[in-house]
């Protein structure tokens, strides 16, 4: 017979089991909307990056072309080109290098290239970089000959250089190229070259130009690696930064003449970076661009890398 003794222990067993029923819900839909709260805000977080990524990406290539226009329409000075603005305004942009801020988060950096070093036909001069660079001379020795016998065709070795055998000797799958490099990075497949020691280089170094040299528009250290003389460096560096360095000044005190090769003008091979960013999100175009004094092609690009 059901009794009321009967009811109640129905009741209780079944109260007993309901509430772990209800505690494992409950964790279950906590853990589904902990789920989907995450989810959200991956999602939100990615479509910020590409927002973020997008914006940037839009900033550089617009500040490319302003910079390109501005090139265009600019007028050489010794150390860099005179802007000229619609408003009747100028404004100066430097060709060495010194960071210029176009926006609050758009950079750009200018180079004259012939201010700059080609590996291809400036041994000597690189090789004074890379001794002012490592304060080794045997370094900086070992580096110049094994450039000069990688880009000669013929097989005699220099005295601190490195021919076919040399390379085969010490376990390298390639020889010289025995041929002009290709591109400065290239320098990186010598015997025995360091990459750490091409990256303290590479800032002055140039692939596209002209063969000349132009003092004014180089580097602070370039210059100090191709004078010799740290109180004359200084002071020229402070002229130019002061906007008076001119090629007659800088012959005065150094008594380096002009030349076919040493000229006190930028060469219209300019080398250019812009850095745009856009939160956490950073997108740069580096390029190099030749100004042609010419109405269906004024200007030229030989290297466009973003």
């Amino acid at each position: 017979m059901f009794t009321k003794e009967h009811f109640l222990t129905l009741y209780y067993n079944q109260n007993g089991y309901a509430l772990p029923t209800v505690i494992a819900i409950a964790l279950i839909i906590s853990v589904i909307t902990m789920s989907i709260a995450f989810s959200v805000r991956e999602k939100t977080a990615v479509a910020q990056e590409l927002m973020g990524r997008s914006s940037a990406s839009f900033k550089s290539y617009s500040a490319y072309n302003e910079v390109i226009y501005n090139i265009l329409t600019s007028t050489f000075t010794s150390t860099g080109i005179n802007i000229y603005r619609e408003d009747g305004s100028k404004s100066f942009w430097n060709l060495y290098g010194e960071p210029i801020e176009l926006t609050d988060d758009v950079t750009i950096s200018l180079r004259d290239t012939s201010g700059m070093l080609t590996p291809m036909y400036m041994a000597k001069k690189v090789r004074m970089l890379a001794d002012y660079v490592s304060n080794d001379s045997k370094k900086a020795n070992s580096f110049a000959d094994a450039l000069a016998d990688w880009q000669d065709i013929d097989e005699f070795k220099r005295l601190n250089g490195a021919e076919s055998f040399d390379y085969r000797m010490v376990g390298y799958v390639y020889g010289p190229r025995n041929f002009y490099i290709q591109t400065p990075r290239e320098i990186m497949l010598l015997k025995g070259f360091n990459a750490d020691f091409f990256e303290e280089i590479r800032d002055d170094l140039v692939y596209w130009g002209g063969g000349s040299i132009n003092y004014l528009t180089m580097s602070n250290r370039l210059l100090a690696a191709l004078l010799h003389n740290d109180s004359l460096t200084k002071r020229l560096i402070q002229i130019r930064k002061e906007g008076n360095l001119t090629g007659t000044l800088f012959r005065s005190m150094t008594g380096i003449l002009y030349t076919e090769e040493n000229i006190y003008m930028p060469s219209g091979w300019i080398k250019l970076e812009i850095t745009a960013r856009e939160g956490k999100a950073v997108d740069s175009i580096k390029a190099v661009v030749l100004k042609r004094e010419t109405d269906r092609r004024p200007f030229l690009v030989t290297q466009w890398k973003r």
